[in-house]
């Protein structure tokens, strides 16, 4: 929706819209009834003049009247009138207390840390703008998102996401509303606090969505009824299953600018959504199993063999057995070179020349007197070192 920082200047109109400082309303977060009602009083809306432009009031201190009404696909659009000099604004979210309170707590959190925030940090492209940017070993860019998502376009959730990658910054999606979904990662707490609330150190915002930890498991015949293979003996694969654990937001603000948290995207993890947030150690798991395309067995259990048709476990043939516990029983000469070992194999460092035991080795000369080891070497009583001399 363009244009979407309005101010309804009827009261009666839209009254439960949720509204700034400023009176600015976000018409992106307006009902469908609500909607309906405005575009029915802003039929001619140079006459009716009840939808203004916040944006161009706040930036260049004009009045300007908007028209009201939804495209083929139900879309609904505010924009400026035709013929007039002032374009059609992006999309740009309404900051209310609740939303500003949010950013300062990431803020807050931030600082104390040492990731140097800052606050509606754009992009070096201009394409994207952080709430709160979070710079450690990763950069974070913290959006609280209130109302929902884009359909599609660039103001999409996955777009933005991507638009945030590209220029190597990782988008944290909060919300406390469960209108707002989108195919991402998004961290979810308890909604409809005042903001004095929301910035209180003292106030633990648990999780009630988003962060789940991965077990990585071995799909037997007991957990086979939940293969993802459709095994219901099971497949002998591993697997990942999601948890839900008990976190608080202050800890992934913490953790994930040094990649204590990492956020999964188009998960294989049962009992787990597509997208949500881990910790480093799950997130390690589940590359090393999950992710990538070898992936080893678990728990350090022995893959099962592989079996015939008879049921017998397949391996050498009994002759075959039979000739190599042969070549176990016999002995083994190192010093002889093995037969059919080139040259090429053995080894090329120099051997470390090694004293002679008993032998005097002081002197440019050799000493050649009988000797004792000590820790400088094979020395006699005339060339022991003095602290030895001193102590018999």
């Amino acid at each position: 929706m363009l244009n979407n920082q309005i101010v309804i200047t009827d009261g009666s109109v839209c009254a439960r819209a949720a509204r700034n400082d400023k009176g600015v309303v976000d018409a992106a977060g307006l009902t469908s009834d609500e909607w309906t009602e405005l575009r029915g009083r802003n039929v001619n809306s140079p006459k009716a003049k009840l939808v203004q432009c916040a944006k161009c009031w706040e930036l260049y201190g004009e009045v300007q009247w908007l028209k009201t009404y939804s495209t083929a696909k139900g879309t609904p659009v505010c924009s400026h009138q035709p013929g007039e000099a002032r374009p059609d604004h992006d999309y740009e979210p309404v900051e209310t207390p609740e939303h500003r309170a949010w950013n300062d707590r990431a803020f807050t959190i931030g600082e104390a840390e040492g990731y140097k925030p800052r606050r509606e940090a754009w992009a070096p492209n201009m394409k994207t703008r952080a709430d709160v940017l979070l710079t450690g070993t990763l950069t974070i860019a913290y959006e609280h998102q209130h109302s929902p998502f884009s359909a599609n376009g660039r103001y999409s959730a996955p777009e933005r996401t991507r638009l945030a990658a590209a220029v190597g910054r990782t988008a944290m999606w909060h919300s406390t509303s469960d209108k707002v979904r989108g195919q991402v990662p998004i961290l979810r707490t308890d909604g409809d606090l005042p903001p004095k609330v929301i910035v209180n150190p003292n106030y633990r915002h648990e999780f009630r969505g988003g962060v789940y930890r991965i077990e990585i498991y071995t799909c037997t015949v007991r957990s086979g009824h939940e293969c993802p293979n459709g095994k219901f003996s099971g497949c002998g694969k591993p697997h990942a299953r999601g948890q839900v654990t008990a976190g608080q937001l202050d800890d992934v603000l913490r953790g994930a600018p040094i990649g204590a948290y990492m956020p999964v995207v188009d998960a294989r993890v049962i009992r787990a959504p597509r997208f949500f947030w881990t910790d480093m150690a799950s997130y390690g798991q589940y590359l090393a199993y999950i992710a990538s395309p070898a992936a080893p067995q678990t728990d350090g259990a022995a893959a099962e063999g592989v079996r015939t048709r008879k049921g017998e476990p397949g391996g050498h043939s009994q002759a075959k057995e039979a000739e190599l516990e042969e070549m176990r029983l016999q002995a083994v000469n190192l010093p002889e070179p093995l037969r059919g070992v080139t040259a090429a194999s053995e080894l090329v460092a120099p051997a470390i020349r090694r004293p002679v035991p008993g032998v005097c080795e002081a002197g440019r000369v050799k000493c050649g007197q009988s000797a004792r080891l000590y820790p400088a070497g094979w020395l006699c009583d005339d060339h022991q070192p003095s602290r030895y001399r001193n102590a018999s």
